[in-house]
């Protein structure tokens, strides 16, 4: 991991720290993936990891986040808006180039826009697509599959139901944007299944 990443991740930590439970494990774990995707893509992680470490730290400023449902549209639109300035503010203190603070923030600003019907921004642009493809991934990961089962109100053997039916990003309306993220959504796929025989409810 490049020391520019790990004091980008130093400086948004605290605001995870004042988000949504889930929120540290979900981005350590898509920094990890993330260098991977970039590695075996040929995609540019001076974009794709600050967009990854950032993302959510708009999360921070949503009054008792913890006991909010953040998947309402409002709660998605306030959190990309504030969390695109909060980037901007952490990447110019650590004097990141200026061109690709515009792109990060916009990034992040647009990141959940899914959920309003946008689904050609993850299709026409590859860090976009492999973003939110990581963004997704994390929830058939062990301890993403916890915590939206948590949120969604569903049962174990419910939420494996879900996940095994929604076979694509972004509610099956997009495909996966790299051959490395779709092998990587199905391997954790297949752990959940081999689970299946313990999952009782």
């Amino acid at each position: 991991m490049k020391k520019i990443y790990l004091q980008i991740w130093k400086q948004a930590k605290p605001f995870y720290k004042k988000g949504r439970p889930m929120d540290i494990n979900h981005i350590e774990w898509m920094m990890k993936e993330a260098l991977n995707v970039c590695n075996k893509e040929n995609i540019d992680d001076s974009l794709l990891l600050p967009l990854v470490i950032l993302h959510d730290v708009g999360y921070s400023a949503i009054k008792n986040i913890k006991d909010v449902d953040y998947y309402q549209t409002d709660i998605r639109k306030v959190h990309m808006e504030i969390g695109s300035k909060i980037a901007i503010d952490i990447l110019k203190k650590l004097k990141y180039p200026n061109l690709k603070i515009e792109k990060i923030s916009y990034y992040i600003s647009v990141h959940d826009n899914w959920s309003f019907g946008e689904i050609n921004l993850y299709i026409k642009d590859k860090i976009l697509g492999n973003f939110k493809d990581l963004d997704y991934i994390w929830m058939f990961t062990p301890k993403g599959f916890s915590a939206i089962q948590k949120v969604l109100k569903k049962t174990k053997k419910r939420m494996l139901e879900h996940l095994k039916k929604e076979l694509s990003p972004i509610g099956g309306k997009k495909p996966f944007s790299s051959k490395t993220t779709k092998e990587l959504h199905d391997k954790y796929l297949k752990d959940r299944i081999k689970e299946l025989p313990n999952i009782i409810h």
